[in-house]
């Protein structure tokens, strides 16, 4: 019995070992990997351009895109990297790049020394440590956002997986270790891997005289790869060959490139080699070449192979947009492939097959219009913000000194209402040239103007068929997929990342505006009970494109509209307004955005806009999320006002109606009295710019661009009255 019984627990024992030396694979279990190919400062064009088989494989079996580049300060490898492992925007630190094995000699002692000075901690020999963790957790708990660094490697670990980071982009003037950054935990360790020098080689006639060591990696690879759920390579060459070139002429530096890329293929297809079908490959770009940076061209190229990623465009639910993500969704799409729930503060969602082949060469082109639209929107804006504010003090000085050839001025103000409408159809004519943008811009608008202007002889009616035709391609726009809006140079772009999808700021402060413009003047054509009911039912009707998740996706702009509506609908039904009135008002627009919030929060998670994301971060974890993102839209707000063309245009608005209110007092209240719904329509404009500057992040754009169609037409009234003598 005795014999048995040792028997027994031999057996025992040796099954113990077994299931603890061999993969997870063997008994039945989930075995799903992740492998990462970090293959930094490329572009697409380098991947279309040269003989890269395995890159074209991936390619053409696999899920591919652009990312972008963003984080919550500069776009910087420290503060990238940690955007990438955060799942949100995110900062790192001066020294964040500060990451060696455990073991490792810093300035004379051991890494892990100086690791467990700096942070109370001993790590184990074979642990990757970051010595500026503190720091980096300093710089975070600074942002107006959650931000957890190392929430990456903190939610794996958890889990049960196991982590290793291979490879280092370092040379011989400065060490460079970003890649631990996005795998590390709370405590700024990564638990296995290898970022030590003993990657690279001595190589002469490379970048800095080294070159990654791909033998050795792979050697590494194999001694990880049944013993890990994630293995990160930094492949490193291409970084070098990007910092090295201001040392190179220009043709060796496209050697050393080409080089470069070449071996990373090579590598990433044996890596492959080896894996099995369960195994999730990426190939990630943090940064793209300096020379792209220099030219703000910020989208990097990155592919998904393995289950659930076959051919095609890929998506996510933060921009909605084929063939484009954001660096926040690289950690989300991980933890979806790994079976790990996403955390309500993460703001990037995982990323899928879009269903759309298309081919690379296409998305090059889409790539070179969004650069175009990033690089070319502020000076569009800037001469348009400036063409409003010499308007309006052309406007003021003829008004005083030369009124009789004031009239002259108006087919400004023509231009000025038109030029919405301009922006928003610019897109058909595929103008992604500054002079072709330039000149189509121009005769879209020449053509409004004088097309309108024949029809209602110059008159102030125009601004009401101006105003109907903006609001009418505008909503069709939105229920049509939004294909202007998102290419629009007075809208959003993918680059900046403020947002992907539904209404910006800008359009619709437009939208608010055009809608009060055309409602007016249905009071001076309609019988006052017809035009009442018709403004109730337009009002709705914008309220929902601007307020719906599925069309305009807009909070701010869903508060600012019911309240400028309500207050609306008061003054041009007669309605005394009084605190009653305007705490039902407030309590009813508390009420529409609960059920908004809560109806986007109950859909799936792929399927939810920021309202449902913004419910989950309330949920779990309070009302200090909430106030975090008031406070980001107070300072966006402020930043704005401060620095940005809008607020001079609005402030130049204002100087003139005040002026011209002194200057020509009696003109002016005549023609208040003349156009009483014109009036109140300006009332109702003004209560809409209030509520904008108070409840969007970037409410000074909205409250000038709200102001594009009455600013103008009681201008032009002004104007009129003064011809009259």
């Amino acid at each position: 019995m005795r014999v048995i019984r040792k028997a027994l627990i031999a057996a025992f024992v040796l099954s113990l070992s077994f299931q603890f030396f061999m993969p997870s694979s063997a008994y039945g279990f989930d075995s799903k990997k992740v492998i990462i190919f970090i293959v930094d400062r490329v572009n697409l064009n380098d991947y279309l351009s040269n003989n890269l088989p395995t890159i074209r494989y991936l390619m053409e079996n696999g899920t591919y895109g652009l990312m972008t580049v963003n984080s919550d300060g500069a776009k910087t490898p420290e503060n990238v990297y940690m955007t990438l492992g955060c799942g949100t925007r995110a900062v790192g630190s001066e020294k964040a790049f500060l990451n060696f094995n455990a073991s490792e000699l810093v300035y004379g002692e051991s890494a892990a020394s100086v690791f467990k000075r700096n942070t109370g901690l001993k790590p184990q020999f074979y642990n990757i440590v970051n010595l500026d963790i503190a720091q980096i957790e300093r710089n975070n708990l600074l942002r107006n956002h959650i931000v957890i660094p190392g929430a990456m490697g903190n939610l794996l670990e958890n889990t049960g997986k196991k982590i290793a980071v291979l490879g280092n982009e370092g040379n011989t003037i400065e060490p460079k270790r970003y890649a631990p950054l996005i795998f590390m935990n709370e405590k700024g360790i990564v638990e296995f891997g290898d970022v030590s020098d003993s990657v690279l080689k001595r190589d002469v006639m490379s970048p800095f005289g080294v070159s990654t060591d791909y033998e050795f990696l792979y050697q590494k690879y194999l001694e990880l790869k049944d013993k890990m759920d994630l293995i990160a390579f930094q492949l490193g060459d291409t970084l070098r060959a990007n910092d090295y070139q201001r040392f190179a002429m220009d043709r060796i530096n496209e050697k050393y490139r080409k080089k470069a890329l070449r071996e990373a293929d090579s590598f990433i297809e044996r890596v492959i080699k080896e894996g099995d079908s369960n195994t999730l490959y990426i190939v990630l770009t943090p940064l793209p070449p300096s020379k792209d940076m220099s030219l703000k061209s910020y989208l990097t190229p990155f592919i998904l192979f393995g289950p659930g990623f076959t051919e095609g465009y890929a998506i996510s639910d933060t921009t909605k947009r084929t063939g484009i993500v954001t660096n926040t969704d690289f950690m989300p799409t991980i933890l979806k492939y790994l079976g790990i729930p996403i955390p309500a503060y993460v703001t990037g969602h995982p990323v899928y097959n879009s269903g759309v082949k298309g081919s690379p060469q296409e998305l090059l082109r889409e790539s070179e219009k969004l650069v175009f639209n990033y690089s070319s929107r502020p000076l569009f804006l800037k001469a348009y913000g400036i063409f409003q504010i010499g308007t309006f003090i052309l406007i003021g000085f003829a008004a005083f000194l030369l009124k009789k050839y004031s009239h002259y001025s108006k087919y400004l103000l023509f231009f000025m209402s038109a030029m919405p409408l301009s922006f928003l159809l610019l897109p058909l004519f595929n103008c992604y040239t500054f002079m072709k943008a330039v000149f189509f811009l121009l005769v879209i608008s020449v053509v409004l103007v004088f097309t309108l202007g024949k029809i209602v002889q110059y008159g102030y009616s125009f601004y009401f068929w101006i105003s109907l035709a903006t609001a009418s391609v505008l909503m069709v726009d939105l229920a049509t997929g939004q294909h202007l809006l998102k290419n629009s140079l007075l809208s959003y772009d993918v680059i900046a990342g403020a947002r992907f999808y539904g209404i910006g700021n800008e359009y619709m402060g437009v939208l608010i505006g055009a809608t009060f413009c055309f409602t007016a003047f249905l009071f001076e054509k309609f019988s006052k009970k017809t035009a009442l009911f018709l403004a109730f039912f337009i009002y709705g009707l914008v309220l929902f494109f601007i307020a719906s998740p599925a069309l305009g996706a807009k909070v701010g702009g869903a508060i600012t509209g019911f309240v400028a509506f309500g207050i609306s609908i008061l003054l041009l039904s007669d309605k005394r307004i009084d605190a009653k009135k305007i705490s039902f008002i407030a309590v009813s627009i508390l009420m529409l955005l609960a059920v908004l919030f809560y109806v986007d929060y109950l859909k799936p998670l792929s399927q939810q806009t920021h309202m449902g994301q913004t419910f989950a971060l309330v949920k779990s974890h309070g009302f200090k999320a909430l106030f975090q993102i008031f406070e980001r839209k107070l300072l966006m707000n402020y930043k704005l006002i401060k620095y940005s063309i809008w607020s001079r245009v609005l402030l130049a608005l204002s100087a003139i109606l005040i002026f011209l209110f002194f200057a020509v007092r009696e003109v002016f209240i005549e023609v208040l009295k003349e156009h009483p719904y014109v009036f109140k329509g300006g009332i109702s404009t003004l209560v809409g710019v209030l509520m904008a500057l108070a409840f969007n992040d970037s409410g000074v754009i909205a409250a000038s661009t709200m102001s594009v169609f009455f600013g103008p037409l009681f201008l032009h009234l002004v104007i009129d009255k003064l011809k009259r003598g």
